[in-house]
């Protein structure tokens, strides 16, 4: 939440960022997913924990609006000190909930934060699935010589 105080411009209008949680993926979290209904691609959340063990860079985030699951990530720079790679990303299919439109937004104001602690340059989207590419260009990501998706860290 802190991310957002100074930046209330980030978020539309009419929601509120004290209800907005940023928080590691946890058991409540992959059930909370799981209630999501058959129009989820519902990636294997369950296994993060497991990857988190190996991989002690690995950045994980649950994205809450007050008591609903709105979103979930995984990101990890592997053995890079240059680059962090978005490995997952899924927002809640619900065209209700209260943050459709912003998952993707307000993860990659997280994996920034994150990747500027641990001194990472670029974000990178691992594999992205070509009908979302346009959407992550809207957010500022762009094709790089060698074919990788990338925006460069804010800082």
């Amino acid at each position: 939440m802190e991310l957002l105080r100074g930046q209330p411009e980030l978020l539309r209008d009419g929601i509120d960022p004290l209800q907005i949680r940023f928080e590691p993926i946890t058991d409540e979290a992959i059930e909370a997913s799981q209630l999501w209904g058959k129009d989820a691609e519902l990636y294997r959340w369950e296994d993060v924990p497991s990857w988190k063990d190996k991989d002690r860079k690995g950045f994980d985030l649950s994205l809450w609006y007050g008591f609903q699951l709105c979103g979930l990530c995984y990101a990890t720079p592997r053995k890079s000190s240059i680059c962090i790679k978005l490995i997952l990303l899924e927002g809640n299919p619900d065209d209700s909930h209260p943050l459709k439109g912003e998952v993707a937004s307000l993860a990659l104001l997280a994996i920034d934060y994150y990747a500027r602690m641990i001194k990472c340059t670029e974000i990178e989207v691992q594999d992205p699935e070509p009908l979302v590419v346009p959407w992550y260009q809207e957010l500022g990501f762009a094709y790089v010589e060698d074919g990788r998706l990338v925006i460069q860290v804010n800082g």
